[in-house]
């Protein structure tokens, strides 16, 4: 099942920017797929509803590297399934857990990118005299291969760890993953902060900021 998840990962990645045909590396397609897969389209589309409203506000623009939210999607979905995590308070873990694959998948992408100029230096040379039509053909299926495999070891790996981790922490805490009182709605109020990040309004923030300082004030005074 493992190495099943990491080749859909690994396939799902190339979606990114090697194969680009719209939107069908969005968490919502992979919550769907994961659904499909597994049967439970229930958890996996709560889990993938939460990261796509999360960085609903980052815009893959010029030579900026969003995070990678196949690698964060694909890391909580894999972890829920594999430890068997259903309920809101176990998966708050997962997603702190996941995060950091996001950061971890762009770093990734960009050393890629960094590694691959001695292709553009080949295509340009190839450009100023092009000896064989197959030369813009091997870059590519080159790449592409490249990003698959570096993709499929990574992913393989940090599953395994944090899969590792988490056993490892429950066996030494076996209530800490279910002492959290929170719901699914309480979770993607959370992660819609992305959503109205992305409406780049001044007013908007100024009544998120109000919002969550309202709420601060009741959590605070009713702990008292």
């Amino acid at each position: 099942m493992v190495c099943h998840c990491c080749f859909f990962f690994a396939l799902f990645s190339l979606f990114r920017y090697v194969i680009s045909i719209g939107f069908i590396e969005r968490p919502l397609v992979v919550g769907l797929f994961w659904g499909v897969l597994t049967g439970d389209y229930t958890l996996s589309l709560y889990i993938a509803i939460f990261f796509e409203l999360f960085w609903l506000d980052l815009i893959p623009v010029g030579t900026f590297i969003p995070p990678h939210l196949t690698a964060a999607t694909f890391s909580a979905l894999s972890l829920a399934t594999f430890l068997g995590y259903e309920t809101p308070s176990q998966m708050v873990f997962i997603f702190f857990a996941s995060m950091p694959m996001a950061w971890f998948g762009a770093k990734m992408e960009g050393v890629i990118r960094d590694r691959e100029r001695v292709n553009y230096n080949r295509l340009l040379n190839w450009a100023r005299n092009p000896e064989s039509d197959a030369i813009p053909t091997q870059i590519v299926a080159r790449s592409a291969g490249r990003t698959f495999v570096v993709a499929w070891g990574l992913f393989y790996v940090s599953t395994l760890v944090l899969y590792f981790t988490f056993q490892f922490v429950a066996g030494l805490y076996p209530t800490l993953f279910t002492t959290i009182k929170i719901s699914w709605p309480h979770l993607w109020i959370a992660a819609s902060i992305g959503g109205l990040m992305a409406l780049r309004l001044k007013q908007a923030n100024i009544v998120l900021t109000t919002g969550i300082t309202i709420i601060a004030v009741f959590v605070i005074s009713g702990c008292f």
